[in-house]
């Protein structure tokens, strides 16, 4: 059921409560649609999140922030000064911090630089464009909406336009075919790490892990393996993994001089890629050595699998050449039975051509017999 506020039934104007037309109140989207808008239009906000060199502020509500961090929980509530001001200076970058307070209020953050698509001020009118643009029929009912509907709602319009995207298979052929730089997952997983937010953290590992999928390549992904090698913007440990998995199972490809985009349907050799992921591996030693090595083993595995795979075939052109002696034996004996059965058939034909002899000079006999004894 859709909820909409009027003047009429509701005498509260204030934007963060009128609910989007889509919205229903028996489920989750309804709660988060509530809660963002609080946050959006700075409603009943008791705690403020400053960053150091910049002017720009976060108004948030502590019985939303603290639950999810610990860090910022123990900021709030002990004898910091932190709790005393209700607010708290970060040195961290405002775009990331941006991302860690949406995912406090929707549960999701948004990845702008995976997709290529102009932003407009109104959500509903980008979607729609960019659907326009592909050849894919989007409609919404405008009706009785304005840009605050929209834009309270900002969290299901990202969910919205990836799911759109994947359904009519046009997710690929819109993403950023040759990043320079790391994805923003990768720094927030890093201030996920930081302030002991769990659930943001696995959620940004995820979405790094995705994007390093498809970006594996490129010189973003270089610049991404050094940063997390580096560890000196933050803690990626558990991304090392993703790194190393990437580069070993590419080897052949990124260190041998044949680089190919052709996943993102954009084919061409850069040598640039090449050389990026040569002075990686040149900077960091333990990286070429852990490729070394896993790639030995694949190596190994492989040679393995192949032994495995010949002595099995092996077994079986042995069993084979055994079914064909039994067949070579069988085809011979049938050969045999096929000559005694012709040789049977022969004698029965000459038999039956006998008895046909035999009886047709018995009844010529006896009818001569009765014709004598008729004329004596």
């Amino acid at each position: 059921m859709s909820i909409e506020y009027t003047s009429q039934n509701h005498h509260h104007h204030d934007p963060a409560f009128r609910q989007h037309r889509h919205t229903t109140n028996d489920g989750s989207s309804y709660f988060r649609t509530l809660i963002w808008g609080l946050y959006k239009y700075n409603q009943y906000t008791d705690f403020t999140i400053r960053i150091s060199g910049s002017v720009q502020e976060f108004h948030v509500h502590r019985a939303v922030i603290c639950p999810q961090s610990k860090i910022l929980e123990a900021a709030c509530r002990g004898g910091f000064i932190e709790a005393s001001t209700n607010s708290i200076t970060l040195t961290d970058d405002p775009e990331i911090v941006e991302r860690m307070i949406r995912y406090f209020y929707t549960h999701r953050y948004y990845d702008q630089e995976d997709w290529k698509f102009e932003c407009c001020d109104n959500g509903i009118k980008r979607i729609r464009q960019h659907y326009s643009e592909m050849g894919v029929v989007f409609v919404l009912d405008d009706k009785n909406d304005d840009k605050g509907n929209d834009e309270d709602n900002e969290g299901d319009e990202e969910e919205m336009h990836m799911s759109h995207l994947s359904k009519h298979g046009l997710d690929n052929s819109r993403r950023n075919s040759s990043p320079t730089s790391p994805p923003k997952s990768l720094h927030v997983y890093a201030i996920a790490d930081k302030y002991l937010i769990n659930p943001l953290k696995d959620l940004a590992r995820t979405r790094f892990t995705n994007w390093v999928s498809s970006h594996w390549w490129t010189k973003g992904f270089v610049a991404a393996a050094r940063e997390i090698f580096d560890n000196e913007t933050g803690n990626y440990e558990d991304l090392k993994e993703v790194v190393l998995s990437a580069i070993t199972l590419h080897a052949d490809t990124l260190l041998c001089g044949r680089i190919n985009s052709s996943s993102s349907n954009n084919k061409y050799n850069d040598r640039d890629e090449e050389n990026e992921i040569n002075k990686f591996m040149q900077d960091y030693n333990e990286v070429s050595l852990e490729v070394l090595r896993r790639t030995l083993d694949r190596t190994r595995i492989r040679q393995r699998g192949l032994e495995v795979e010949c002595a099995d075939l092996e077994s079986k052109v042995k069993a084979l050449k055994i079914e064909n002696k039994k067949i070579a034996t069988l085809q011979s004996r049938n050969n045999s039975l096929n000559k005694e059965l012709l040789e049977i058939k022969t004698v029965v034909l000459a038999w039956k051509k006998d008895l046909k002899d035999f009886g047709g000079g018995n009844s010529k006999g006896s009818s001569g017999g009765q014709n004598s004894s008729r004329v004596q």
